[in-house]
């Protein structure tokens, strides 16, 4: 038996108007000083005051969001006792308010409550609606029902993750609007999220046959429109589709789990202080060569990326699938290419010396990663060091 979690979803162009349907109005909005200086802010808070809805703002996100700013919101929602909760912003932005909504249902749980196991929080719900309304086209935190959190532990910053099906918002909108005027970088760093989320999932252990369907859905959307709206950021068709595609990926990953690539991501952008989606985006072409390289051949990992690359037409139905399935890695390196994105970790800006400095830390984080269990193959101590020192380089995966 499985389950598939999924908000009530909103999207399209001024799809942000439904916030008129959605009862409450005393709301407690969690964002981030970024997109309050973008402007972001003041197009949900005219809506607000046009459905004469009051509000209080708490700005203090920042990226990957540290446990005692998560406990400050939690303390502030409390003494300002909103009947709706509305996070505005990217992945970090909306972690938060989902630990912060799941904090003031239940008051007496901390952060390390928030389990996968806890049947009680099932319950979510009861006091207020948590309304998530994404700000980027790649984190897909508006779907799932994780939050990932910063705790200063052994000092160093560790990734902790709260994962359960309260954790899913009520209403997730996912109005282009609030992409229009994104960066060129930002815009490909999500989108890489976005597709590392998307293509690690097919092979995960937890995949199903609702993951692969928008797997496989997603991934068509980004390749066909990332490269428009990179050249093109006004092309509001494309910024629509490139929106959708980053719910729709996170509906598969939220169900089905990430691996390898995130593991090295999430550990890498922590300790090194890189985006998020970058690092991600980054590791990507390396856990799919090491997955597909698994000497033993346990898994199905070849027949499933040789499909993806016929579906998508990539390689040709009648082509060998190990020959098929390498297709996936090469259009993966051919797009990072064409956008200018890095294609090492070297190309982050970190120095090898800080790199080898660090690269006892890097390993024993990837053991605490839950993602790192995920994997068709999963790597050993020695083969994890490899791994980073391959993708640190460029260089390929041979092993």
């Amino acid at each position: 038996m499985w389950f598939f979690y999924s908000p009530n979803i909103i999207f399209g162009e001024d799809s942000l108007d439904f916030l008129e349907n959605i009862s409450g109005n005393r709301c407690f909005i969690v964002t981030d000083k970024g997109i309050e200086d973008a402007g972001l802010l003041r197009i949900l808070t005219e809506k607000l005051d046009k459905y004469k809805k009051s509000y209080t703002i708490f700005n203090e996100v920042i990226p990957d969001p540290h446990e005692e700013d998560v406990m400050k919101g939690k303390e502030e929602c409390i003494k300002y006792a909103p009947d709706l909760i509305i996070a505005l912003g990217g992945g970090s932005v909306i972690d938060t308010a989902k630990v912060i909504w799941c904090l003031y249902e239940f008051p007496e749980y901390n952060i390390d409550n928030i389990q996968i196991n806890s049947t009680e929080l099932y319950e979510m719900g009861k006091k207020v609606n948590l309304v998530a309304i994404t700000t980027n086209s790649g984190t897909g935190a508006e779907t799932t029902n994780v939050a990932v959190v910063s705790r200063f532990e052994n000092n160093i910053w560790r990734k902790v993750f709260c994962m359960n099906k309260g954790l899913v918002p009520t209403y997730a909108i996912v109005d282009p609007i609030f992409t229009k005027n994104m960066p060129p970088k930002l815009t490909v760093s999500t989108a890489f999220d976005a597709l590392a989320h998307s293509v690690e999932c097919l092979v995960s252990l937890w995949g199903n046959e609702f993951s692969n369907a928008l797997s496989l859905k997603a991934i068509e959307l980004i390749f066909r429109y990332l490269p428009i709206v990179h050249k093109d950021g006004e092309n509001k068709e494309a910024r629509d589709m490139m929106h959708q595609a980053a719910s729709i990926s996170g509906l598969a990953f939220g169900n089905a789990q990430v691996m390898l690539a995130h593991t090295l991501g999430h550990t890498f952008g922590s300790l090194f202080h890189i985006h998020h989606g970058e690092a991600c985006g980054i590791s990507l072409p390396y856990a799919v060569q090491y997955v597909l390289n698994d000497p033993a051949e346990t898994s199905d990992s070849i027949k499933i990326y040789s499909k993806l690359a016929k579906q998508l037409g990539w390689a040709k139905w009648t082509e060998d699938d190990k020959k098929a399935a390498y297709k996936v890695v090469d259009k993966i390196k051919e797009l990072q290419k064409e956008l200018n994105f890095p294609s090492s970790l070297k190309e982050t800006g970190v120095s090898k010396k800080d790199f080898e400095e660090n690269f006892k830390a890097l390993i024993s984080l990837c053991f605490q990663e839950a993602t790192s269990v995920l994997v068709p193959r999963i790597p050993n101590k020695a083969e994890f060091e490899k791994l980073f020192n391959y993708a640190y380089e460029g260089k390929d995966i041979d092993f």
